[in-house]
């Protein structure tokens, strides 16, 4: 650390860290545009080599000596597969070693402050290890079986053991090394052949770089609204001393601007993805090339959300798919699906380390995502709603109102991520005096007056109860087969993930 890159962040009033995980995922560009132009349709292991170098060097540039930490697992899968490879118990000591292995790491680099360390590249790579043991499983139960699938699993099952190359390029290939986002091992493996690229309709880079400005717009607007609301302005006595509305008004805007660095980076890393090819989908019903396979967030659902479900189904949607194909599908023989929820939901937070901040955060994504689903059930079957419905300003109305109730109320949910600890934590709603938990834990009770003013029956949902929303809903989330959400609450951001 230091030289040049320490003075330019100090310059800059950021972390040398910070800037240097930036810098790392935007050299990604170069290095796939070279990819493209020169190896792209060369051997497919002389392209694992450059992606594993081109990745390993990045990776020690950002976080030091400590990139061995990815090699170590990485190791460790693939002696695991050529072991065990294909088993059930494969699949247990992946799950169990791979988050031992973080959430150890986790415990001695944690801090109170977010820092930039190995845990961060890490936490990808604990899922894409996890979830390419499970795909190997897969494919030797398609062997076995070939009706036991489902068509997703087809799609990603591997009935051969990668090569330690292909292993090691899938881990440290630059554009989802960093931050994510996860793609499968078969996918990946496909790509990286010179077929692939033949059958591209077109050229990727303007998509790419077009996401690229749009990461940029969102990093500086970070930057420059965090010199007015840093992130830990809440736990802050300029916090405690703003007068309460002031602090409510405030917090809306304090939210945005922290989750403006996710978005940020994301599109910095998808961007890197589409540049080389690997987001193809194919093309649109209109006959348009679809480059937004390693999508991780949707900008124009996360900006116009009148419901927090908007708000999950277009934020770190990679990770969703990822937890909802790999955990929540998986405990399908549970039949209940409120365990299944719950149980993703504390795997999750497990994932995110130690600190009662994350747990926290979902603790609050739970409440809110049951309060939205008793609520809209009152909605969508009132005799009321149904008439207001054929008012020319409904609709207009509506969204108005459901932005602003999502965002007064996303920063309270959003609060203990980047607070961590329970004693900031609890300082900082106290000074709210608990609002979001008043309003959420307190529908029960005012429920009751709610159903009787909207006429509420439990007989069949109202015309145009929802349903038109629901097709909107479905159309908006029309993404490659890992950024599913598949009835899952999804994860709050993660560690730059």
């Amino acid at each position: 650390m230091g030289g040049w890159t320490q003075a330019l962040a100090d310059n800059l009033g950021g972390t040398e860290a910070g800037l240097k995980l930036i810098l790392g995922q935007l050299a990604g560009y170069p290095i796939l545009l070279l990819y493209r132009k020169l190896l792209s349709n060369k051997d497919p292991n002389l392209q694992h080599v450059y992606f594993t170098l081109t990745g390993l060097f990045l990776g020690y540039w950002v976080i030091g000596p400590c990139v061995t930490h990815g090699i170590y697992a990485i190791i460790f899968t693939y002696l695991l597969l050529v072991i065990a490879g294909g088993s059930f118990l494969s699949v247990v000591v992946s799950f169990v070693f791979h988050i031992t292995y973080l959430l150890t790491g986790y415990w001695f680099t944690a801090g109170e402050d977010y820092d930039i360390s190995w845990t961060m590249p890490q936490c990808v790579l604990c899922l894409r290890l996890i979830g390419l043991t499970v795909d190997v499983y897969d494919g030797f139960q398609q062997k076995l079986n070939k009706k036991s699938l489902t068509p997703e699993q087809e799609k990603n099952c591997l009935v051969e053991i990668p090569s330690i190359i292909e292993m090691l390029s899938h881990s440290f290939f630059i554009g989802g090394y960093f931050v994510g986002p996860q793609f499968s091992m078969k996918k990946f493996k496909s790509f990286a052949t010179p077929d692939y690229h033949r059958t591209l309709p077109s050229s990727p880079s303007r998509f790419g770089f077009r996401r690229l400005l749009i990461g940029i717009a969102y990093l500086l607007g970070h930057v420059i609204g965090s010199q007015f609301y840093p992130e830990d302005w809440p736990d802050q006595l300029e916090f405690a001393a703003t007068s309460y509305p002031a602090k409510l008004i405030g917090l809306m805007f304090w939210v945005k601007i922290i989750l403006a660095k996710y978005v940020s980076i994301w599109l910095m890393a998808e961007g890197v993805c589409v540049v080389s090819g690997l987001s193809y989908v194919g093309k649109d019903e209109a006959g348009v090339p679809d480059w937004t396979g390693c999508r991780n967030v949707k900008l124009r659902r996360l900006e116009t959300a009148s419901q927090f479900g908007h708000y999950i189904e277009a934020f770190n949607i990679n990770t969703n798919g990822w937890a909802a194909y790999y955990v929540y599908k998986r405990l399908k023989f549970l039949n209940n699906k409120l365990i299944s929820q719950v149980a993703t939901l504390v795997f999750l937070a497990i994932w995110h380390g130690w600190y009662i901040g994350y747990y926290l955060t979902f603790v609050n994504e739970f409440i809110v995502m049951k309060f939205e689903s008793e609520f809209f059930k009152i909605w969508t079957q009132s005799s009321k709603v149904t008439k207001w419905r054929h008012h020319p300003s409904f609709q207009t109305l509506t969204s108005i109102f459901g932005w602003l109730y999502v965002h007064f109320f996303l920063a309270h949910c959003f609060l203990p991520f980047p607070l961590k600890t329970a004693h900031r934590i609890l300082k900082a709603y106290g000074s709210l005096y608990f609002v979001h938990l008043i309003f959420y834990l307190g529908w029960p009770v005012w429920a009751v007056p709610l159903k009787q003013y909207l006429h509420y029956s439990r007989g069949p949902k109202a015309q145009g109860g929802g349903g038109d929303e629901k097709a909107k809903r479905r159309t908006s989330s029309k993404d490659d087969n890992q950024n599913q959400k598949n009835d899952i609450a999804a994860p709050a951001p993660t560690k730059q993930e």
